[in-house]
Order: C-alpha cells, then structure tokens, then sequence
C-alpha cells in the first residue's frame, strides 16, 4: 500500500510553502517506495525528520560553513577543507568525506559525491541520500511501532528508554538537538496525511509517474545550516 506525496502535504507539514516542495514531492513519490517508505505511518515519521533537517523545507544544505567540522576523524575529514566541502546536504543533511564516499559507493561511481559534493544539495540525491540512511539504519522497523511503545536505545554508552520518534530523532541526529520540534512535525504530518487516501502499489513502483528529469552526471562540477546533521 502506497500513499503520493503532494507540495501541498509537505506546506502544511512544514506551515509554509517553499520552491523545494514541488520536486522535493516528485522524488518522494518515485524514490520513497523503492525502499519502503511508502505507508502514511513510514512517511509520518520520514517527513517530520526532513522538515527538521531542512529548516521547513526551505534549503537543502546546511547554512553553516561546515567549518566546525574540519579535522572530525569520525567523519573521515582527514583533508584540509574537508569541513566545509563535506558539510551537510539533503533532506537528512549528510556530513562528511566518509558519508560522501560511501553514497558514491552504492550508486557504483566511488567518488561521483567526493568530486561532486553539491550533487546532494539537489532534490533526487537529496531524497535518495535519506533513503539511503533510512533503510541502512532499518528505520522503518522503528516508524512502524506504536507511539506509545516503549523502546530500547544505546545513547552515550547507556542504554535508554525512549519512544519510537525519541528513536528515530536520536539516530538521525545522534544528539537531542531539536527534539521537541521534529516531534511537532510528527505529529502535524499525523494530521495531515491521515485523511490521505491509501491505494494499493506493487513494492519498488512509484506511487505516480513523477516528471522530475534524471540529473545527467556525465560532466562533474566544482563547486546556512539547516538545523541538525546526521553522522
């Protein structure tokens, strides 16, 4: 079972309309269901996330100059610049030489990201990328919990009882930083798409034909923060 996206859930989830909304939509429906992401339940919680991450919706990189992360060993800057030319970009504000390359790994072109950091400050990679960490840090498991579950997580080397979008929040952003607001976001997307009509889509087909036109990555190019980036 599938739900379509629209700019119109994401205005009122975010409580303003934004230029990225129309092709942020057109990626979710197309990319979204290819990993699962595909119920109003996964899409409440995926959404109140990158409403956070995205300051509304309204950038898709990091207003900081990323500077604050030169030398983070733990983000495999190990290259003077690092910081800045690896700093926060997409819907989940991916950070890092490390993260970089790793997406570069899974889309088989080692270093498409490394050479081409802005790549993911555009709608398809900046969707893609979320999906990526989504799936790989088997989020959606979690986003299918009840609200009132208690669940269990290891923060700071103790282990914590936290609700699923306490869960959630804490894996994406590796801290509380802005937890009261990515739980208002949840439950305005609750609100939102629950009277959002469920049809049924086989498993990895778009919800809808998107238009969005495929980024052509034949010629790289060279090249402030939204709230909160992921490690």
């Amino acid at each position: 079972m599938s739900i379509t996206i629209t700019a119109q859930h994401l205005a009122a989830i975010g409580g303003r309309n934004t230029p990225l909304m129309a092709g942020l939509a057109d990626w979710l429906n197309q990319l979204c269901p290819q990993y699962e992401i595909d119920t109003p339940q996964e899409f409440c919680h995926f959404l109140a996330q990158a409403c956070h991450e995205t300051d509304h919706f309204v950038t898709l990189r990091e207003y900081a100059s990323g500077r604050a992360y030169e030398g983070r060993s733990d983000l495999g800057n190990t290259q003077p610049g690092d910081g800045v030319r690896f700093k926060g970009r997409g819907i989940f504000q991916t950070t890092g030489r490390a993260n970089y390359l790793q997406l570069g790994i899974k889309k088989g072109r080692r270093d498409l990201f490394i050479n081409n950091p802005e790549l993911l400050a555009q709608p398809e990679f900046a969707v893609w990328s979320a999906c990526e960490y989504w799936r790989t840090r088997g989020l959606n498991d979690i986003a299918n919990h009840a609200d009132s579950d208690v669940l269990k997580k290891k923060y700071r080397g103790q282990l914590i009882n936290v609700s699923p979008v306490e869960f959630i929040s804490l894996t994406i952003n590796g801290g509380y930083n802005g937890m009261d607001e990515r739980k208002k976001f949840y439950a305005k997307a609750q609100q939102v798409l629950a009277a959002t009509e469920v049809v049924p889509v086989p498993r990895g087909v778009p919800a809808t034909p998107a238009k969005a036109k495929r980024l052509k990555l034949a010629s790289p190019k060279r090249r402030s923060k939204a709230p909160t980036t992921p490690v």
